[in-house]
């Protein structure tokens, strides 16, 4: 226990010899709450009067994550909440979510967006690391500089350990790859998996409970291969991660199989959407174009036909888990995106779909789309221009109007008439 008091004990030290307002990474896992507890408790034992430091526990929900983490997450974080509010700890926490236009469903479903692998691996930045960077630059107007506590270990990968041990660092704080004035801390960087385990289970969460129910969590995801563990002389639970149930990226999610194997009947509907993620993904099922967004001969964009059939494959998942997988934000930027894309969709195709499901009510106003179309005829025919290609470049206008920027614009018009230019007659 020596080494977690000195941890425990050189947190305090910094929070009073360093001004700067403190951020802590917070995913739920094993690491993330070995550190959120040590500074609970490094807060807790400074004196009441000198508790006047922003602390701000930051944790992303990616909006896929697997149903039973998320659960547990929104719990540990109210608690946490409540404690930091009863004992004046001055310790604020946010579940940090991407923007509606750079949801997982909008990407694919309205974009076309082939789900990641390994070599396009689009989710991480703007569903996790983007929601954190944008929090901090808002509050880095305020405060100048921060220092954002993480819960990484070496001993994770040595991939892990060779970029930890390569960056810059100042009085044991290493400088932000992306934020310039945001300094990192990593206090049980040295850590083993089996300390860790052994702090968690031997210590209850200064909020309340003790880490039992985590512990629990990570025997299902590991499908019960994890001895109940009460010293570092025991094997642990290793180093199961938790991820997006839709994760196409690994080529196979044992938590999510692990939680089936535990009881989670929510999960077996849930890893049969994900296998149909990796077939519409494989260009050899013909769910692809066979031209890239900028024209080149390449596997391309999800067709606009194989969108509509996932629409419709995910709004029945959602009724059958009883789980809200898609708000109704990111099915109308799912039809602005059809209305612009190749094949473009009449305006009425999301709420065809979504009203074919029973308990989804999407309204659309037939006759307001009528017109438009009759109006959007009437000027291609005046310029001699496909009315095809026209609809598609305004909805393009259109739902960069509403994300307000203008970056990618002009490079997206112009592949548009590139399409066009592609589907006219060539001259004999």
């Amino acid at each position: 226990m020596g080494t977690f008091q000195e941890i425990r004990a050189s947190l305090g030290q910094l929070y009073l010899e360093d001004p700067r307002p403190w951020l802590v990474g917070f995913s739920g896992g094993k690491d993330s709450t070995m550190l959120a507890s040590l500074i609970f408790d490094a807060v807790l034992s400074i004196p009441h009067e000198r508790r006047k430091k922003p602390v701000s526990v930051l944790c992303t929900d990616t909006r896929v994550e697997i149903p039973a983490i998320a659960e547990m997450i929104e719990g540990t974080l109210d608690r946490m909440r409540w404690f930091s509010q009863t004992n004046d700890l001055n310790i604020e926490t946010h579940l940090l979510k991407p923007r509606h236009e750079e949801s997982f469903w909008v990407n694919i479903i309205g974009r076309g967006y082939p789900p990641p692998n390994r070599t396009f691996r689009w989710c991480t930045q703007r569903m996790k690391i983007d929601p954190v960077n944008d929090f901090v630059k808002r509050r880095i107007g305020h405060w100048g500089e921060a220092i954002l506590h993480l819960g990484a270990r070496r001993a994770e990968s040595s991939t892990r350990a060779q970029t930890m041990a390569g960056r810059e660092s100042r009085n044991g704080l290493n400088r932000h790859p992306d934020l310039p004035r945001v300094w990192v801390s990593n206090p049980i960087q040295f850590l083993s998996t089996e300390e860790v385990w052994a702090y968690l289970l031997q210590n209850p969460t200064p909020w309340g409970g003790d880490n039992r129910a985590l512990y629990k969590l990570y025997a299902s995801a590991s499908n019960g291969e994890c001895p109940i563990q009460i010293d570092t002389s025991t094997p642990s639970c290793g180093n199961s991660r938790f991820g997006c149930w839709t994760c196409t990226v690994v080529d196979r999610d044992q938590a999510s199989e692990g939680l089936l194997a535990s009881g989670d009947e929510r999960m077996e509907k849930l890893i049969e959407f994900r296998n149909t993620l990796l077939f519409y993904r494989d260009p050899a099922n013909g769910k692809r174009d066979d031209r890239r967004m900028n024209g080149q001969r390449s596997p391309g964009p999800l067709l606009i036909s194989a969108r509509r059939e996932l629409l419709a494959k995910l709004l029945a998942l959602q009724e059958e888990v009883h789980l809200q997988l898609i708000n109704p934000e990111e099915l109308l930027l799912i039809q602005q995106m059809w209305k612009a894309a190749r094949d473009p969709d009449d305006g009425r195709g999301v709420a065809r779909i979504v009203n074919k499901q029973r308990g989804v009510i999407m309204n659309a106003d037939l006759s307001e789309l009528n017109r438009l179309r009759e109006m959007e005829e009437k000027i291609a025919a005046e310029k001699g221009i496909n009315v095809d290609t026209l609809r598609r470049m305004v909805a393009k206008v259109e739902e960069y109007s509403k994300s307000h920027r203008a970056m990618g614009l002009p490079d997206d018009l112009l592949n548009i008439l590139k399409d066009d230019l592609e589907s006219r007659p060539r001259p004999s």
